[in-house]
């Protein structure tokens, strides 16, 4: 298979859903947001805040690279290359969130592209048995993935942004402005985006769509995701309620005593 070549079916020489060749490379790329982490907190703010900046244009930039893949390998309508599934929505929420200084985007990139980031490298849809690791494709998904984790962290060591709990409802009012607009279009185009119409194959939330229907999954999607988006605020509850920019970078080991004192004596 060439590099650039397209793949809609299954093929013997891709990667394993959560095989071995899988975890491997989910472990080369925590491996890199982490060194990416801890460099981008030994440098001084201004040093830091480039590597932010170019971070918040590559995201954008890696997304119209798959478009431009999408229509040198066959898909030439307009209304098919449009980024609008969640995490594909980030790479116009995270340069927004980085380069003003409105806290509500910098809230939903925290909520949504860090578990975006996870959830998209850990359950490759599309991706996982149909490409071999040595393909844009994946390379592509795992890249842009991987800055959906990094930015969102980045900017809490570098002290641009803590989240707050008592912010949270915002974050759900963006998500749901942004889903009925993509659900609109949606219903207008027959497309999934947000797949708010089926489920990604392969996920257990297949099960639940065949099972139950559409309804029921949209409810235990929605309830999964503020769920989730919820427990990462968790850790810092003891934060101040209109917390910004301008509190103190926050260190690993801090964030790691946030998440002991905060959650594991709850359970």
């Amino acid at each position: 298979m060439g590099f650039f070549e397209r793949s809609d079916m299954p093929r013997p020489d891709a990667f394993p859903l959560l095989g071995v060749r899988h975890i491997l490379l989910l472990l080369l790329l925590t491996g890199c947001i982490t060194a990416g982490l801890l460099l981008i907190r030994r440098l001084k703010p201004s040093q830091a805040q480039h590597v932010l900046h170019g971070a918040a244009i590559l995201v954008p930039l890696l997304e119209l690279s798959h478009s431009v893949w999408l229509y040198l390998t066959g898909t030439t309508s307009l209304i098919k290359l449009l980024p609008l599934h969640l995490c594909g929505l980030q790479s116009l929420f995270i340069p927004l969130a980085v380069f003003t200084k409105f806290t509500c985007f910098r809230d939903f990139v925290y909520a949504t592209s860090l578990l975006g980031g996870i959830f998209g490298t850990v359950m490759p849809a599309g991706v996982a048995d149909y490409y071999p690791l040595l393909s844009f494709q994946t390379l592509q998904t795992f890249a842009l993935h991987g800055l959906l984790i990094f930015v969102p962290l980045a900017m809490i060591l570098c002290g641009q942004h803590r989240p707050s709990i008592q912010r949270f409802p915002r974050v759900l009012c963006i998500f749901l402005l942004a889903a009925f607009v993509v659900g609109m279009v949606d219903q207008m185009y027959g497309e999934n985006y947000m797949f708010l119409y089926a489920p990604p194959a392969g996920t257990p939330l297949v099960w639940i769509f065949d099972t139950f229907g559409r309804g029921i999954y949209l409810g235990c999607t929605f309830v999964l995701l503020a769920g989730a988006s919820l427990l990462i605020h968790l850790p810092f509850r003891a934060s101040a309620p209109n917390a910004d920019s301008d509190n103190p970078p926050v260190r690993l080991l801090s964030l790691y005593r946030l998440h002991r004192n905060h959650l594991w004596h709850r359970f």
